[in-house]
């Protein structure tokens, strides 16, 4: 477990090198990432709770934590350590107490019983805290209270470092490219005074640190607009840390309104921890609280938000080859949701694109084919504009979508209108078709169904314009929804408060439609039914109620649907879900917060015909409306297009399945 500073550097180097490079490629779609393991990245706030002092601290050790937060003080007296009852290796040091909110005796557990806890546990684990080798850091935050004298608390540190000095990290002063990694790395943290203390110390004694210090970037300091302004100096071999609020990447986040994650903050994100990690720190950053902890470091929207963060902090580890950690008092949601890390992982956040300038539209369908391309689908934007129109871009590594087309569909040559489009694409004898449903813009409520050919120049030649009819009876509804698999055609709408099916096959040489059967979805109520299909499992989302439900079934060999089981998402709430399948096994669901706008997520683990859901949390946190999500699970790309909460600007999210 030995790792020189020197070698670690220059290891760190070449991967930030090689990441710059990869964020300049331009072509090509991303190919599958292995699975995050995110739980080294968890860091523990603050392990110290007055009503139990001891339990927060082996929650922390029991949950997988490497990363812990410790407060420690002196008491009025400074009182020493005294006595039988007291290790022999402390006798005359004084007293050190874990505990968070001063107080004049403090009363509470000693800081060298914490060390205790920890070297037994590494004894039941063989070497290391958590039995895989990895080291974890404490941190050491020395409050001020009761007016400490530092040299004696260097000396009381010194003494339970030096008894535990076979598992400590340590660093030489004759050395500075010097650090040697062991079972657990001690970081002074809090007063400055103790840092500055500490240091001289061993420069007066034994000139081998078993301790180093942080820097803290607090709420209170300024937002560098400029990175590198946060690490002016290389780390050295006292030097190792950084703790920093989180502002300092979100800004908005210390005045508790941090509004959209946005594609600029997580590059921030990703720039501050390679650059650091580069000269040689490791970064805390602290405390993102979800429905607990101190109110000031909480997202108002709680777990789900907090998550959101959470998330793509692993992935930018995982991205980066860093080991930087995120901290939060929320310390069982990061846990459930790290340690079933079964999460969409976001790429890219941006603008849908046309030439010239960017594309506004209501109602965008998304879909995916296996050679990268993303066909787009909405209605024109406004409210008496009927006109439909379609997009096709081009996934890129770093997940932006460059888009090269954007043009009215026009069957025969003639601009079709609508209203609530929907679309799907499917692959068959290595010809790529696009089938666009969608309800009259005229009188009625009348179904129509467009069929195209998606061409190498990614542009659609739009061959047919029908009715959607089964037994020469037009079809009549609202919110008609489409997916396909292979040639089958499973079409969704809701007439009159409650839902239904029609299935068909689609017969790409004649560029038609069969439909062979109709009827309700399992008898359901409900309203904005989306719907997806493969190899034979249906699953159908809609609201019923203001709350989210869902419905799945089978796809016979006459074209008949067996429905199986009909139930709510946990209760939730929300508006225009859309679902989609990842794999054979699981699926995602999206949907718009009915009191905030902001798009949420479900994950469903297939236990057919049952659905096991997830991780309820954000997925795009601007206000927004309407998402549409597709999947390929030959890439592992995700993508989601929306609208705008407060205007029809057409917005998409790309990312991958983390599984």
């Amino acid at each position: 477990m030995i790792k020189p500073y020197s070698s670690t550097i220059r290891r760190l180097t070449a991967a930030f090198s090689c990441i710059m490079l990869f964020c300049v490629m331009t072509t090509g779609v991303k190919a599958s990432p292995g699975s995050i393991d995110a739980n080294p990245y968890k860091a523990f706030h603050d392990t110290y709770d007055e009503s139990d002092p001891d339990q927060k601290f082996l929650d922390a050790l029991a949950l997988k934590f490497y990363n812990v937060e410790l407060d420690i003080m002196v008491d009025t007296d400074h009182s020493t350590y005294s006595g039988a009852q007291y290790p022999d290796y402390l006798q005359g040091q004084v007293k050190l107490y874990v505990k968070h909110d001063a107080a004049s005796w403090p009363n509470t557990r000693h800081l060298y019983q914490y060390f205790e806890d920890v070297a037994e546990q590494v004894a039941r684990n063989r070497g290391s805290v958590h039995g895989d080798g990895k080291s974890i850091i404490i941190n050491l935050d020395m409050k001020t209270a009761n007016r400490p004298d530092y040299s004696e608390v260097s000396s009381s540190l010194q003494a339970i470092f030096e008894h535990y000095g076979d598992m400590l990290s340590y660093s030489l002063l004759e050395d500075h490219q010097s650090f040697n990694e062991g079972v657990i790395t001690v970081c002074l943290s809090g007063a400055e005074e103790l840092k500055n203390t500490y240091y001289d110390h061993i420069a007066s004694s034994t000139k081998k640190l078993y301790a180093f210090r942080d820097k803290v970037y607090s709420v209170t300091d300024s937002r560098f607009s400029n990175v590198a302004d946060y690490f002016p100096k290389e780390a050295d071999n006292y030097h190792r840390f950084y703790a920093v609020h989180w502002k300092h990447i979100e800004s908005g986040f210390d005045l508790l309104m941090p509004g959209n994650w946005s594609h600029e903050e997580e590059k921030r994100l990703e720039e501050m921890m390679a650059l650091a990690s580069q000269k040689g720190y490791t970064l805390r950053f602290y405390s993102l609280n979800g429905n607990e902890g101190a109110w000031h470091y909480k997202f108002p929207n709680g777990d789900g938000e907090a998550a959101q963060r959470w998330t793509q902090f692993a992935y930018a580890n995982d991205k980066l080859g860093t080991r930087h950690f995120v901290s939060t008092d929320s310390y069982l949601a990061m846990t459930r949701l790290y340690d079933h890390f079964l999460v969409p992982l976001r790429d890219y956040n941006h603008r849908v694109e046309k030439t010239g300038g960017t594309q506004n539209g209501q109602d965008a369908s998304v879909s995916i084919t296996d050679d990268g391309r993303v066909i787009e689908i909405h209605k024109a934007e406004g409210v008496f504009n009927h006109n439909l129109w379609y997009s096709v871009g081009s996934i890129q590594p770093d997940g932006y979508i460059r888009w090269t087309t954007n043009e009215r569909i026009n069957p025969g040559g003639s601009n079709k209108n609508g209203i609530q489009p929907h679309s799907d694409v499917t692959k068959i004898n290595n010809q790529y078709v696009v089938l666009q449903v969608n309800q009259t813009d005229g009188s009625g409520s009348g179904l129509w169904a467009n069929i195209g050919r998606l061409e190498p120049n990614n542009t659609v030649t739009w061959m047919t314009n029908e009715k959607i009819a089964i037994g020469g009876q037009h079809t009549e509804g609202e919110w008609p929804h489409i997916a396909l698999d292979g040639n089958k055609v499973i079409l969704s709408y809701s007439k009159g408060g409650k839902l239904f099916y029609h299935t068909g096959l689609l017969h790409p040489a004649e560029y038609r439609i069969e439909w062979m059967t109709q009827g309700t979805i399992n008898d359901q109520n409900g309203e904005r039914p989306d719907v997806d299909l493969r190899n034979g499992n249906i699953i159908v989302v809609y609201t019923s109620g203001g709350k989210l439900r869902y419905t799945t079934g089978n796809w016979a060999g006459s074209g008949q649907v067996t429905w199986s089981v009909s139930g709510s998402m946990q209760d939730q709430s929300g508006r225009t879900p859309t679902v989609v399948f990842l794999g054979d096994d699981k699926l995602i669901e999206l949907h718009t917060s009915e009191n905030t706008g902001l798009i949420w997520y479900n994950i469903g683990e297939l236990q057919w015909p049952n659905i096991h859901w997830i991780h309820n949390n954000i997925w795009d946190s601007g206000t927004s409306s309407n998402p549409s999500v597709d999947y390929s699970a030959d890439s592992n790309v995700l993508i989601d297009i929306h609208k705008a909460a407060a205007n029809d600007a057409l917005w998409y999210n790309t990312g991958r399945i983390n599984d």
